[in-house]
């Protein structure tokens, strides 16, 4: 693969709706350009290009699409990600719409006003939190992935909203042993082990400094 052929995502310097398209490119060994974008002027002058005034953005071939889950959608149906019969397509929508409903969840928490507070965090954490990791779990039974016995696209979501979960609420994952036992197989993956230790992961979720709200260790 030329240099010119490789996809380009641009996407902001922190984790959020960008990582899950990263983790496929790096567990498939997949060369792409990432391009990190920071908030100020950098992103004001590349904003009135974005079809829907936001990131990611992803160019690849003659494509240029725009949000996350077409992205991530569009690359796993080409890689043979999204299921190869009809049970294992669902089970990755499925996937896909569970891991969707707990980021919302976490998102709900972060934006509520007075949900810094130890006080809020730890009823979230021991609360909901603890709730959606338990759906999740169930979800996920004895199977190795989300996506059954294989890692389909939806694992990289899923993947994205375990990190963030565990990055400010450890305990609460620690204490679902099925979603952190997840964590650990998915970050054992050659690829991902690769990415995890190269330093180019970035150590921001998108609710920290860089949205000017907190650190995951501040939580």
């Amino acid at each position: 693969m030329t240099e010119t052929s490789r996809p380009r995502l641009t996407y902001f310097v922190f984790r959020g709706l960008g990582e899950p398209i990263r983790l496929l490119f790096e567990d498939q060994g997949v060369p792409y350009e990432d391009k990190r974008v920071a908030f100020g002027p950098e992103w004001d002058a590349l904003k009135p290009q974005m079809q829907f005034g936001q990131l990611p953005r992803l160019e690849t071939g003659e494509l240029t699409l725009f949000q996350s889950q077409a992205i991530l959608r569009h690359l796993g149906r080409a890689a043979g990600l999204c299921g190869e019969g009809e049970v294992e397509r669902v089970r990755c929508d499925i996937s896909f719409e569970a891991a969707r409903d707990a980021q919302q969840r976490l998102w709900d928490h972060f934006w509520a006003p007075g949900s810094n507070t130890a006080e809020a965090a730890q009823a979230f954490a021991s609360g909901q939190l603890a709730e959606v990791l338990a759906t999740l779990a169930r979800w996920l039974g004895e199977a190795p992935y989300f996506g059954g016995q294989r890692a389909l696209a939806c694992d990289y979501y899923a993947l994205t909203v375990v990190d963030e979960a565990a990055a400010f609420f450890p305990e609460a994952v620690a204490a679902a042993p099925t979603i952190a036992a997840y964590q650990r197989r998915m970050y054992a993956r050659p690829g991902l082990a690769a990415y995890a230790a190269s330093g180019r992961q970035s150590p921001w979720f998108g609710f920290d400094p860089a949205r000017g709200i907190r650190r995951p260790s501040e939580s």
